[in-house]
């Protein structure tokens, strides 16, 4: 019986090949996409579970709450705190302290001299915490010595061409430093991202240098791993104890005015790519976007079983007298039943295979424009496997129960006398399937195209600067040298320099007094230049001057400069205008030299200085962020923390032969260091990158939807065009002309993608108002986008059918009344 079954099923498959073989693509095409969708988010939801013992290791997270309007939630500690904790909590086995590359050291050998973008400084203990496969020497005891450096596989053949490099030596910021381990390059779904490991314990690191600061010097990420049988939730509910005995003393001391209030927690190692802050060594995922993404890919494989239902119901009068004859022989209805059943499982197993095969002849690309190392290894991946095989067989007994249902009822008496054999019942579950396609479809349309105007608008008009032709020049410090010689180069129109926080890498906050009320602000050093550079005007008063002597307290000797405020400083001193502002007296810990912070130094002192313009809120940062209150000031710039970039506006008609003399410059002030600049745009894009990332992929998935209705719509509108040929003969004698035939036919396939409009609209509303919620500054649902995407539907649509509406609307009355 199941090889007759077979047979028919074949035969039945080769008999209409054209028909077959569209419900074959439009499966194909719908699971080589689900399974490329499941890969990305299985990628992205298994991050760090790679790590031997992960559920024992921790991220500790710090929040900062108390008189300030938003807390700060970053994942960056004191670098004092590690050894704090490990005396606290015995129950801690190891400790390790990162700092990730935000301002890349240099790093030479022979003739290769980059900025190492995936360098990390490391504590020794990182890989007893982390543990990875080691390719050459004892990652665990390899950064003991203050000159050592861990490389990956990949970078050690970047450096030394070869596997094992051990004892080979690089040039770290002009340091000569020992290579004493090689590991396995780091997987993608890991957080960090490094190809070179520095040692904690050289003088020069970052951890040592920035991680000098006081109890509000957060630089460092602290990670701890437990011993065995430990508690991570039994240790977070002694750590605000520990806050009260050891932190919040440091802070008082050293700011005794502090308001603040720091609360730690302990992030599980595998939902710090979940669960991100800043501070973060690599960009996380947005769990919304994880979650519609996987919805996408049910909904592509949900458009792929409504194509079959609708074209196997669509065919079911060509079964009719197969299923008369089989009735009238003897066979019952569930016999029918489970035959239909296996033809649409050998329709969805030589899917599947197809899928395979194209998702395995696509992943390299999309493993490219993802930036991640996905594999797809189900033949050795059980679960995969099975998950793949469930999948499929699960919706070829969904979608294929409905045909079955609706073939094995036809009564053979009316099939073999050549009755009507389909009532209007099937017609109108047609009707609601290709409605269901096309609310896919638009939906898909609008998200993208809400997600790319949101894009652009963070990237452009959200920081509310000019960063057109804007160079950024990284120099560790940015000196008045370098940025002299600069501005004197005939195609650079500005220069100036600034420090981290000036540009959002960072978070500094401090308490000021304004007329005896206390606020918690940021505030960022700059230099003069710095807001003309960004095209970035005051709103009231000025900017700064170096005409001015006391604009520049941090050389003359001056007691404290005057400070510039953003709008937002403004509101918080509750004032009606920016013009109100100005003349306003704050009282601020003036930091005329950051290592004034340092643990052995005294707090910064108190100073009093004139509020002397403001400024429009603008920023580096992600516009999922609220830009918080900031005042501003001119900084020395003898400091790695106060000037570490030089901002450069180019003459766009000279970029071309400006941006070598720039690197000219560089390389007679910079004592060989190699050249680090990036346009601004560029630099801005790092933190949308997934966002494009995503936005591009759920893009490639509206087109999947989309060739895929029109694979459906294609065959129906074949079938349909069939069915009514008598009809339409009849009309075209009754004296309609072939415009009048081909409107008729146009409008019967318009009307479900019309009424699919009025399903998505309001469901592609609430799933997009849901995903802009997550940003700070974000664009409005615009009326515009749901009528575009509407007519991109209709558009498709007609586009589809058109051909063959065009060829039976031109066809001869007197042949379509011979047809049957």
């Amino acid at each position: 019986m199941f090889r007759n079954y077979l047979a028919a099923a074949l035969r039945n498959l080769t008999r209409n090949g054209l028909y077959a073989g569209i419900t074959i693509a439009g499966l194909a095409i719908g699971f080589a996409a689900a399974i490329l969708i499941g890969l990305y988010v299985r990628h992205e939801l298994t991050y760090d579970q790679f790590v031997p013992g992960h559920g024992q290791v921790y991220l500790v997270n710090l929040k900062i709450t108390g008189a300030i309007d938003q807390p700060i939630n970053e994942d960056t500690t004191t670098a004092d705190l590690a050894d704090q904790l490990k005396l606290d909590f015995p129950q801690i086995q190891y400790t390790a302290r990162l700092i990730g590359t935000g301002f890349p050291p240099a790093v030479r050998r022979g003739d290769i001299n980059v900025g190492e973008q995936n360098f990390i400084w490391a504590d020794p203990d990182v890989f007893k915490v982390m543990p990875v496969p080691a390719v050459a020497g004892d990652p665990a005891t390899a950064l003991e010595a203050p000159d050592a450096v861990v490389l990956s596989r990949s970078g050690a053949r970047k450096y030394f061409g070869r596997d094992a490099p051990i004892g080979g030596v690089l040039q770290v910021d002009g340091h000569p430093m020992r290579v004493t381990a090689v590991i396995e390059d780091l997987p993608s779904n890991s957080h960090l991202r490094g190809d070179v490991f520095g040692s904690s314990k050289a003088a020069f690191s970052a951890i040592s240098q920035y991680g000098r600061g006081g109890a509000l010097s957060n630089v460092v990420a602290t990670y701890i791993r437990l011993k065995p049988g430990a508690s991570g939730p039994e240790m977070q509910a002694e750590l605000p104890g520990f806050v009260a005995k050891r932190i919040m003393p440091a802070i008082n001391e050293q700011a005794p005015n502090e308001h603040l209030h720091e609360v730690f927690t302990l992030k599980p190692l595998t939902s710090i790519h979940l669960e991100t802050a800043s501070g973060d060594l690599k960009p996380g995922a947005d769990v919304k976007v994880l979650a519609g993404i996987a919805v996408i890919g049910v909904l592509i494989v949900l458009v792929a079983a409504i194509n079959f239902v609708t074209l196997m119901t669509a065919r079911a009068s060509r079964r009719a007298v197969e299923v008369g004859v089989r009735k009238a022989l003897g066979a019952e209805r569930r016999d029918l039943i489970v035959q239909f059943m296996g033809e649409a499982l050998v329709y969805v197993a030589i899917a599947l295979v197809v899928a395979v095969a194209l998702a395995e002849l696509v992943l390299p690309g999309v493993n490219a424009a993802l930036q991640r190392k996905i594999a797809f290894d189900y033949l050795s991946d059980l679960p995969l496997l099975a998950s793949m095989i469930a999948v499929a067989a699960g919706v070829g007994l969904l979608a294929g129960i409905y045909p079955a249902l609706v073939l094995s009822a036809f009564r053979p008496a009316l099939v073999l006398k050549g009755g009507p054999i389909e009532g209007a019942g099937g017609a109108r579950v047609r009707q609601l399937l290709v409605v269901a396609q096309f609310a896919v479809l638009i939906t898909l349309v609008l998200s993208t195209l809400t997600i790319y105007r949101q894009t652009v608008f963070a990237l452009k008009d959200a920081t509310h600067t000019d960063k057109d032709q804007v160079v950024m020049l990284f120099a560790s410090p940015c000196t008045d040298t370098l940025r002299d010689a600069v501005r004197a180069l005939p195609g650079v129109v500005g220069a100036g320099c600034a420090s981290p926080y000036a540009i959002s890498f960072g978070d500094t906050i401090d308490e000021i007094t304004t007329g005896g009320r206390l606020l918690t602000t940021h505030f960022a050093p700059v230099d003069f230049g710095f807001f003309e550079v960004y095209g970035v005007k005051p709103l009231a008063g000025r900017l700064f001057e170096e005409s001015r002597p006391g604009d520049d307290a941090a050389r003359t000797g001056a007691t404290a400069p005057p400070i510039v405020v953003n709008q937002s400083f403004v509101r918080a001193l509750g004032l009606a205008s920016p013009q109100a502002a100005l003349g306003h007296q704050i009282v601020w810990h003036y930091r005329p030299n950051f290592r004034l912070a340092q643990n052995d130094a005294p707090a910064p002192p108190s100073a009093s200085s004139e509020i002397v313009g403001v400024v429009p809120d603008f920023t580096f940062g992600s516009a999922r962020d609220l830009i918080p209150p900031t005042y501003y000031y001119v900084a020395a710039k003898n400091d790695l923390v106060t000037s570490v970039v030089l901002n450069i506006k180019l003459d766009p008609s000279r970029v071309a032969e400006t941006l070598p003399a720039i690197d000219r410059v560089w390389d007679r002030t910079s004592g060989g260091l190699p050249v680090q600049r990036f346009f601004a745009d560029q630099f801005l894009l790092r933190l949308y990158i997934d966002t494009l990332i995503q936005g591009a992929f759920i893009a490639v998935c509206a087109l999947i939807a989309v060739s895929i209705a029109c694979l459906g719509l294609f065959a129906l509108s074949a079938y349909t065009a069939e069915r009514r040929t008598k009809e339409i003969g009849v009309r075209k004698a009754m004296g309609a002309s072939s415009g009048d035939i081909l409107k008729l036919l146009l409008w019967q396939f318009s009307q479900p993608v019309l009424i699919a409009c009025l399903v998505a609209w309001p469901i592609a509303w609430l799933a997009m108002n849901w995903w802009l919620q997550g940003f700070a500054y974000r664009v409005d649902l615009a009326p515009w986008t749901f009528l575009a995407s509407g007519a991109a539907a209709v558009v498709i649509a007609l586009a589809t059918v058109l051909a063959h509406a065009w060829r039976v609307s031109r066809a001869k009355p007197v042949g379509a009344l011979r047809y049957e």
